[in-house]
């Protein structure tokens, strides 16, 4: 009896035992590759919070990891301790179901620390579970067999990643994001990342793994992120939209030497990003490639296809044993960081000339031709007329070294719409170019740093984090660029009766193509380029004596010639010359230009220096010449710390705004620029500040620009920031406002302003900036604006931003020698709607809106010979010059990606620029801008890439 009772009392105890155990969990704190760094993590972990931990092994996607854990708990206690960790700072910290013993123990010897050359280790690969975008899971899985594979930690970016070959035939491959054929499980893969944004070099919590392969058609890309899924962050968005979410790219230096190269980003969910880079880290958006991704999610995170067609590639021409550039980086959002190898972080000296290297024997594109026809159907609703059209562009590469793109009867336009942008100035507003004829091979006629302009920069202490919502930078430095191809086909050059009036609008409307040929191509050290374009003869709407009239001109005729001559090896120099020519029967416009450039070997020096030339024969003001120089220096003696210098020459009669852009000239001086970083403090996770001051004089010597400068940010451990600006101007002279009717002084001027971002990684985060502007005379500029997004889902986002300004002496000129102040609002509000069916096929509607009242205050005018503005007194019966701006613009769209680089676009554009109203409200200024259009016009355009 006894002993059935003991029988009886053993099995309780062990079913107890067993419920008990069912309902244990622990917590996740960190997957490592190395034994030695994961014990460190669990002593760590393990005293931050007080707790027991243990490192246990674990085989994952095919490999071997180390994972940190705590000891068994219940689930409630277990999920407590999550929350705990979670705000601690631990938010990578995840719920593990079930206590059962691990499959094997791990505890690190002293000879088990991390070492520099490849290692590998025979794993058994583990189903994945297939999705395809848009993200969702999928629960099949693909037996891969038990073959063993190999993974290689290749921590040394020295050795270089032998790329395995396959036929084309062999692989068959779709690109979907999953990564189940069986060539995958036989491909090496590699596993050595490092936290590089912010840059403290450790060791990231998850692992990424990437395999490589190719073929004589392209290189094929398969990437394994791990990641707790409930953290995982997917957006759809436009192409090359710059948003937080989880994402993989990777960089090629397809010159082999540092000189020019390839990005590629896929984010999750199937949204991309790609464009150019040149020495050191110029990052351009401007370029879009045909080429193919995928993504898919998975129990243990998620994983990315891509495929790359060598033929889109620029690369050097008779390379048998050819050798790349590589860089791979992933982006984890939730947590705001980014990590790459080589380990290379945006506040370092060196990026192009310190990539991994890939060797890709044999790789030799072969000649390629590329159509792009397009048909467009035009309604405008203001003219009442519509217009069928259609085109081609043409992209011929005979060989991996040159390019010839022609472009008969090309659409510019329609499917794009340009910010609204007030500007009351004197000083010409800077648009980026949107076109692809255009954009294809761009960089080569890039002269120098500054003339970058849809560029990602993140060098010296520059950071490509988006952690927080940013909020509108209060200036945009504009380029000095020698061409500037929004000239063509922009603006006409007509000659316009007196006795015609043409609306503003229709005098700035862009101009027809007749078509347009450019070739580009590299032999040996020398790369070239050469564009040609040809306008038609534009025509203008106008009014006489109340009767409608066209005013008639000539169209121009464009060409540019470009040659750089390169050196690699430790560092970079090159010398290049860029020449444009405008033709014109009123005008002829021909600029020269010289530019230098220098890389040190350890990448710690960088030096860009370009001297231009220009002759303009005018029919007007006659024959002039002018000259130009400036040279930058960029010196970064360690990580987190850069010095900056520039030096500028511009006589007062260079000009090179009939193919380039420049603000202004008759300007000389220099100015000096330290930029701070540092990350991984107690209460900051990141700080970066850059001071600078700077003074430029001109040709009589007066200052025109004098200032310093500083702007700090302050990104926090829940990824929220703060950042502050400060600006003081001492007394100046202005000799541009006046439009060449003399000169005057103003004075000292301080500007403060504070802005604050939430974690942008979240469905909702928000901004808000503050801040005072003394104005050039007296009084002061309050200024304030909100703005939030909401991300529900990854399909739906929505965007509002709202810009509020209050100006009590705002300085105006009024013609002549005349200029008023006034007190004045100005509403900004900018609304941005995106809806995804995929992604590639996207809804979106945007609307901007700037609406400004101005009332007259106190009247002045320049002085005779210059000086102090001079107050005058209003004539009996002289109008008011009260005056209201409302312009609008909004835009609905549908563009369906039916292939890589292949389109269908329908579009309703709805534009307006609301005559002065006098005393209006807002409310009336809003609703007349929305009745009043200027431009209405509903567009249906089909675009499609044959070839390649």
């Amino acid at each position: 009896m006894r002993g059935l009772m003991a029988v009886a009392a053993f099995v309780a105890a062990a079913a107890a035992q067993g419920e008990a155990s069912a309902t244990l969990s622990r917590i996740g704190l960190g997957s490592l590759e190395n034994a030695w760094y994961a014990e460190r993590r669990a002593a760590e972990v393990g005293e931050a919070l007080g707790i027991a931990t243990e490192v246990i092994g674990f085989d994952a996607a095919g490999f071997r990891g180390h994972r940190v854990v705590s000891s068994a708990l219940p689930e409630e206690e277990a999920r407590t301790l999550r929350d705990v960790a979670v705000r601690q700072g631990w938010e990578g910290a995840w719920l593990l179901h079930g206590a059962a013993a691990p499959a094997r123990m791990v505890r690190a010897a002293p000879e088990d620390t991390p070492s520099a050359p490849p290692v590998s280790e025979p794993v058994e690969p583990v189903d994945p579970q297939p999705v395809v975008p848009p993200v969702q899971v999928v629960s099949e899985t693909t037996d891969l067999g038990e073959r063993p594979l190999t993974l290689r930690a290749t921590a040394d970016p020295a050795e270089a990643i032998v790329v395995p070959r396959h036929a084309d035939g062999e692989l068959g491959i779709v690109i979907d994001g999953v990564l189940d054929e069986p060539v995958w499980a036989e491909t090496p893969r590699y596993d050595a990342m490092r936290v590089i944004d912010p840059d403290t070099l450790v060791e990231p919590r998850y692992r990424t793994v990437v395999r490589y392969l190719y073929t004589e058609r392209g290189l094929y890309v398969g990437a394994w992120m791990e990641q707790p899924p409930e953290t995982l962050v997917a957006r759809l968005s436009s192409r090359d939209d710059y948003i937080n979410r989880d994402a993989f790219g990777l960089t090629l230096d397809t010159s082999g030497e540092g000189l020019y190269g390839y990005w590629f980003t896929v984010n999750l969910g199937g949204s991309v990003m790609d464009g150019k880079v040149e020495p050191e880290r110029e990052y351009t958006a401007e370029w879009d490639g045909p080429w193919e991704r995928g993504t898919a999610v998975l129990d243990d995170g998620w994983s990315a296809e891509f495929f790359l067609p060598w033929a889109m590639m620029t690369m050097p021409g008779g390379v048998d044993q050819r050798s790349m550039g590589l860089w791979v980086n992933r982006k984890v959002a939730y947590i705001d960081e980014r990590w790459s190898w080589p380990a290379l972080p945006f506040t370092g000296a060196r990026f192009m000339s310190a990539l991994g290297r890939m060797e890709v024997p044999g790789v030799a594109p072969r000649g390629e031709l590329t159509v792009f026809p397009y048909a467009a159907s035009t309604f405008d609703y203001v003219a009442e007329e519509d217009d069928v059209d259609a085109g081609v562009d043409v992209f011929w590469r005979p060989n991996e070294g040159l390019q010839l793109t022609a472009a008969v009867n090309p659409d510019f336009g329609s499917v794009e719409s340009d910010d609204v942008v007030i500007n009351l100035t004197a000083r010409e507003t800077f648009f980026p170019e949107k076109r692809l004829f255009f954009l294809e091979g761009s960089e080569i006629f890039t002269t120098t740093a500054r003339g970058q302009i849809t560029a990602f920069r993140a060098s010296g202490g520059a950071s490509q984090s988006v952690g927080a919502r940013q909020t509108k930078e209060s200036f945009v430095r504009p380029p000095t660029i020698v061409l500037n191809t929004r000239r063509i086909g922009g603006k006409g050059l007509v000659d316009i009766p007196d006795d015609v009036r043409v609306p503003g609008y229709e005098q700035s409307k862009p101009t027809d193509l007749l078509g347009a040929v450019k070739l580009t191509g590299q032999t040996g050290p020398l790369r070239f380029g050469a564009l040609s374009a040809f306008e038609d003869d534009p025509e203008l709407r106008g009014e006489r004596d109340g009767r409608e009239v066209i005013v008639e001109g000539d169209g121009r005729t464009f060409g540019v010639v470009r040659g750089l001559l390169e050196s690699a090896g430790e560092g970079r120099r090159s010398i290049g010359y860029i020449g444009t020519i405008l033709d014109h029967p009123a005008r002829q416009a021909i600029v020269h230009g010289i530019d230098g450039h220098y890389l040190s070997g350890n990448g710690k020096v960088k030096i860009d220096a370009q001297l231009l030339g220009s002759d303009i024969d005018d029919a007007i003001d006659g024959q002039e010449r002018g000259y130009a120089g400036f040279a930058d220096a960029l010196y970064i003696p360690r990580r987190g710390i850069q010095h900056q210098f520039g030096l500028d020459y511009f006589d007062d009669t260079i000009d090179i705004n009939d193919v380039g852009f420049r603000g202004r000239n008759d300007i000389r001086g220099a100015r000096y620029a330290l930029g701070l970083s540092r990350a991984g403090m107690k209460r900051v996770r990141m700080w970066r500040s850059n001071v600078s001051y700077g003074r430029w004089v001109n040709a009589e010597g007066r200052i025109i620009r004098d200032g310093m400068f500083g702007r700090s940010s302050f990104m926090f451990y829940n990824r929220s920031e703060i950042r502050t600006e400060f600006n003081f101007f001492p007394a100046r002279w202005d000799d541009i406002e006046s439009r060449g009717n003399g000169s005057y002084r103003t004075g000292d001027r301080l500007q403060l302003s504070l802005a604050y971002g939430t974690d942008s990684s979240k469905p909702f985060s928000w901004s808000v900036q503050g801040g005072g502007f003394q104005e050039e005379l007296d009084g002061y500029e309050y200024r304030g604006g909100f703005g939030f997004t909401l991300k529900p889902s990854d399909r739906f986002s929505l965007d509002f931003d709202v810009i509020y300004s209050h100006r009590e002496h705002w300085l105006i000129h009024q013609g002549g020698r005349n200029f008023t102040t006034f007190r004045a609002r100005d509403w900004q509000p900018k609304l941005a709607v995106d809806y995804f069916l995929s992604a590639r096929q996207q809804l979106r509607f945007t609307m901007q809106w700037a609406g400004i009242r101005g009332t007259e205050n106190e009247f002045f005018e320049v002085p005779i010979g210059d000086g102090d503005l001079q107050r005058r007194v209003k004539a009996p019966g002289e109008p008011s010059d009260d005056f209201t701006i409302s312009r609008l613009t909004a835009q609905l769209r549908y563009r369906w990606e039916i292939a890589p680089l292949s389109d269908l676009f329908v579009v309703y554009t709805r534009g307006s620029n609301v005559p002065d109203r006098g005393y209006d409200t807002f409310g009336d200024l809003f609703d007349d801008a929305l009745t009043e259009p200027v431009i209405d016009v509903f567009v249906v355009k089909l675009r499609y890439r044959f070839g390649g």
